[in-house]
């Protein structure tokens, strides 16, 4: 049978892994939305910005992307230092920080009108989402390192 502390675990992991799959499915709205705009709604999807502002934006808009790379790894390293408690919330922060790289793809498709861009940004951040998707074997191991009789086998003996 489970402690209480295992089912409370398991009920936090499955909260947050609903969310973050809602989320992925956001992208794919997004995707959804590109292929209306492309294909039925051509007049949407034409360029608002000159090319070379295109490609300027582009840059910036990929370096950002990149940046939330490293980004999303130095918040889990910090949050998840502070407390096992806050696993839940640098999960979703992890979450929406890879969702916001499929949202630049989609600012840069409405001002480029190029789908491509928006599906290079999209397949980054499903990645970042695969990369980053919290398993609950990590979340045991860490609730089992911050236990009371695991603290006490760390200290150092006198």
């Amino acid at each position: 049978m489970s402690k209480p502390n295992d089912i409370d675990l398991k009920q936090r992991y499955l909260a947050v892994n609903f969310i973050g799959l809602v989320m992925m499915g956001a992208v794919f709205f997004y995707a959804a939305l590109v292929g209306v705009f492309t294909w039925w709604l051509p007049e949407m999807a034409r360029p608002r910005v000159e090319p070379q502002t295109g490609g300027v934006i582009k840059s910036v808009f990929a370096i950002l992307a990149l940046a939330t790379f490293f980004g999303i790894k130095l918040l889990q390293k910090l949050i998840s230092a502070r407390s096992v408690q806050l696993l839940p919330q640098a999960a979703i922060l992890t979450f929406a920080l890879s969702e916001a790289v499929a949202l630049l793809g989609l600012v840069l498709f409405f001002l480029t009108g190029r789908a491509l861009d928006f599906f290079l940004f999209m397949f980054l951040s499903l990645f970042y989402f695969y990369f980053f998707f919290p398993k609950y074997q990590d979340w045991e191991a860490r609730l089992a390192d911050s236990s009371p009789a695991a603290q006490r086998k760390k200290a150092p003996k006198a």
